[in-house]
């Protein structure tokens, strides 16, 4: 052990005192005129997009073949150098200094009051703005990717869970990849090299595609930011949002470009703030230098800037070269910065053809059927370029402190995977504290061996209910990973009622097969109890505090002997298959206890037995039960990510389809003969600045219902407590089993989610960061007839909390009215 870290040692000592001797053909230096580095200056060839950027020292390097170039230095705010240059077998060492640009101004004249020369500008730029979107059907680049965050500050623990992480460099990340766009939505990205510090054999998460970020849009979005878009610059309504000053001109190879200060017109709309560049005459954009804030309505972070770089690539097409991304986080006791940089390079471009209507969405680039739904594929051999690889195509030198984060973390990585460094992580992680009896659970792990356990907190071990009294229900999860990926779980749980006297339990073993596909099965048996409603419309937490404290036992169960079996898969892209088998001996419960906190003299506990519109009497005694279901959720358009051990799928700008299909079966002494069939229609949908919203369309009817109990019945997600669970297909003020029915239904439900759009215009409420929600639900059944919701409220209050007011009408009579509370992010 003692020679290995001396040799890490040395090792270090070596790469920090070699770091000024390393370089490519050509390498140096970009720095201002007090010899200051300008990090991420652009150096590219002229009329060719190959080049680089400094890292943030100003060091650059670029391999040239010899020949005779013309180099082009740039940086916002300096002027432009040409250099010619001639590259033989020597490496080269070209230090640059660039001088602050001039801005001209003396032939601007402003009259007091009049309009500031830079609208002109803006209105020329929003005029060609649809141009220059358009301007280019199809492209292919390389992207090369660099991506590093850093950790100031962090909390010991977050909900009760130990943070093992360490602060410094928490994320260093490169990567290459090919992109290949088609317009108008087409995008595939093979990623080609991947490199992660401190882990030879994991996966970048760079994503050229995510940077693809266009001011020419006028609108752009920043999922995980904001869940508002923010206006351009020179979108179409921009002169609504911005306020412009020219702060001046300068000539660049004999171009005029004009910096355009950028201004919001009120501090807290969805905007940028900062400088832009356009080139006179074309209007097209040069540079970009802005940034958003807090003031902006962004999340989780204190700022993020946004710089891009824009060059020539053929018949006056200019093309994004290079673009950076800093942030600044504060969050949830986190504190620290985050860089990335792309770099695009070797375009290949097709031009569309104006005027005639060229929208086309096969492009001569690509080969027919070369787009499909697959955004991104990571190759498996894209971890395993060596040292030398990444010095020849690493277009932009690593800094000091990088190169001694990948070579130290490296270093130690196979004693960071050894069981003695684990040991102490676990030690720290396993630490148990007080709060994990409240929040979360207590986690404990044996990562060497990748074996985890869960344990559930008080509020869900300890509960109350009117047929088992208090009550312990004591589960655990253990679950056991593969290269950090669960391959199997197993959760046993036992449970005991205090006035029952009544012992449960159950076991379950999830096995998955396939990670890529996520096929999975378990296998689940025991003595339990279950709700009528399987999908639990309330949860024990609330039906504990509703039963103690409000004196309202809604929860209703029965118990259920069983064996069932479970399996999904992904049968294609955008299709997946979910059947389950169960056969079990259902047997009614009573309550057994009346006690509460309060209200023991004003209200009487209703029997565990539901009452219901379509039948007078929901008991059922015993019954033996062998139910077949299968289901199918179809998400047209539905995109994905490929990595080697592992497929992402992501969200379709299309509505996603649900069929379900339920089946009694009357055989091996089973009491029950029905078929059911349920559809489902979802779909999010976004408004620009107005917002965004959802919408759900369930309808289902009983084909044929000659056996069946209660427990067999279709029950609606009803809610008669304050505590609500606001998802699509919740209904607020419903009776949890008042409309239950073995008939025909259908459901409507709408949420939209103004994001900000209304209540930015109020200051002291924007401080909040609250924004209004208005939902409205419906249900049609022969016991409900029409059964109408409505709802308005506010979500991210404290930045988890939704509180709601609901209104509700039955055949054109008040149904009830009530507030609701509940997570809202």
């Amino acid at each position: 052990m003692r020679l290995y870290l001396k040799n890490v040692f040395v090792g270090l000592l070596l790469i920090t005192l070699s770091f000024q001797a390393m370089a490519t053909e050509l390498f140096g230096t970009v720095t201002d005129q007090k010899g200051e580095p300008l990090p991420y200056a652009t150096l590219y060839i002229l009329n060719t997009t190959k080049g680089t950027t400094t890292n943030i020292e100003g060091r650059y390097s670029l391999d040239l073949p010899p020949g005779n170039y013309e180099l082009i230095y740039q940086y916002v705010g300096y002027k432009k150098q040409q250099i010619p240059l001639k590259v033989d077998n020597r490496r080269i060492l070209l230090n640059v200094v660039l001088e602050p640009e001039v801005l001209q101004l003396e032939e601007v004249v402003v009259i007091a009051g009049g309009e500031d020369p830079a609208y002109a500008v803006i209105r020329e730029a929003i005029a060609k703005r649809k141009y220059h979107l358009e301007e280019v059907q199809a492209y292919k680049c390389k992207v090369y990717i660099k991506g590093m965050q850093t950790l100031d500050e962090k909390p010991d623990q977050i909900l009760g869970v130990n943070i093992a992480l360490d602060t410094g460099i928490v994320y260093l990340s490169e990567s290459v990849s090919e992109l290949s766009v088609a317009r108008p939505d087409q995008i595939k990205e093979v990623m080609i090299s991947s490199k992660v510090s401190g882990s030879n054999s994991a996966f970048s998460y760079n994503q050229g595609s995510q940077m693809l970020i266009s001011f020419y849009d006028n609108l752009m979005t920043f999922p995980g930011l904001s869940e508002r878009g923010f206006v351009s610059p020179i979108a179409n309504n921009a002169l609504m949002f911005y306020d412009y000053k020219l702060e001046g001109t300068f000539m660049e190879s004999g171009m005029l470009i004009n910096k355009i200060k950028v201004i919001p017109k009120r501090k807290n709309d969805p905007v940028f703030e900062g400088f832009i560049y356009i080139i006179e005459d074309s209007w097209r954009l040069h540079s970009i230098d802005l940034k958003l804030t807090k003031d902006h309505q962004v999340e989780f972070i204190d700022e993020v800037n946004i710089n891009q770089v824009f060059a020539p690539v053929q018949d006056d097409i200019w093309m994004l070269f290079s673009q950076q991304f800093t942030y600044y986080l504060n969050v949830l006791g986190f504190r620290g910065n985050g860089n990335f940089v792309g770099i695009h390079s070797d375009y290949e471009i097709q031009p569309k053809k104006h005027g005639n209507g060229g929208d086309e969405a096969d492009s001569p680039l690509f080969p027919d059927g070369y787009f499909d739904n697959e955004i991104l594929k990571i190759e498996k051999e894209a971890n395993l370029r060596d040292a030398s690889y990444w010095e020849e195509v690493r277009p932009i030198p690593l800094t000091r402190i990088e190169k001694i984060d990948y070579f130290w973390k490296d270093s130690l990585e196979v004693l960071m995977n050894s069981k003695p460094y684990k040991d102490s992580i676990d030690k720290a992680v396993n630490k148990f504290n007080i709060e994990n009896l409240f929040v979360g659970g207590y986690f404990y792990q044996k990562s060497y061996r990748e074996q985890y356990f869960k344990f559930q907190p008080i509020y869900d071990l300890i509960q109350y209910n009117t047929v088992e009294g208090a009550l312990v229900n004591f589960k655990t999860i253990y679950t056991q990973e593969k290269e950090g990926i669960w391959k199997y779980q197993i959760t046993p749980t036992l449970r005991y009622g205090f006035s029952s006297e009544d012992f449960y339990y159950k076991a379950k073993f999830s096995y998955q097969f396939d990670p890529i596909k996520r096929t999975r099965a378990f296998i689940e048996a025991g003595k339990f109890v279950s709700q009528f409603n399987e999908y639990v419309p309330i949860t024990p937490l609330i039906n504990s505090f509703e039963t103690l404290v409000n004196r309202r036992n809604h929860m209703k169960l029965y118990e259920k002997s069983f064996v069932k079996l479970y399996y999904s898969s992904e049968v294609v892209n955008g299709l997946r298959l979910k059947s389950t088998l169960e056969y079990g001996r259902r047997n009614e419960l009573y309550n057994t206890t009346d006690y509460s906190f309060f209200y023991e003299n004003d209200r009487a506990f209703t029997p565990n037995a539901p009452g219901n519109a379509e039948i007078d009497d929901t008991s059922f005694g015993s019954s033996d039960a062998l139910v077949f279901t299968t289901s199918l959720f179809i998400k047209i358009g539905q995109k994905y990510i490929t990595r080697p051990d592992m497929k992402y799928n992501l969200d379709s700008d299309y509505p996603s389809f649900f069929v379900h299909y339920k089946k009694g079966i009357p055989v091996l002494g089973s009491d029950v003969d029905f078929d059911e069939v349920v559809m489902r229609v979802y779909q999010e949908l976004q408004y620009g600045l107005l917002g965004s919203g959802n919408y759900t369309i369930w309808a289902g009817t009983f084909l044929n219902d000659k056996k069946m109990t209660f427990a067999d019945f279709k029950h609606h997600a009803g809610n008669q407590s304050v505590f609500a669970k606001f998802d699509n297909d919740n209904y607020q003020l419903l009776d949890y089993y008042q409309f239950s029915t073995s008939k025909s239904w259908i459901g409507v439900h709408v949420d939209h989610h103004f994001n900000g759009f209304i209540l930015n215009k109020f200051p002291l409420i924007r401080k909040t960061k609250a924004q209004v929600v208005a939902s409205v639900n419906y249900l049609h059944s022969d016991a409900t007839q029409h059964y109408f919701e409505y709802g308005i409220g506010l979500e991210h209050l404290f930045k988890v909390l939704r509180v709601d007011f609901y209104g509700a009408v039955q055949n054109g009579s008040n149904y009830g009215n009530g507030f609701r509370v509940g997570l809202g992010f």
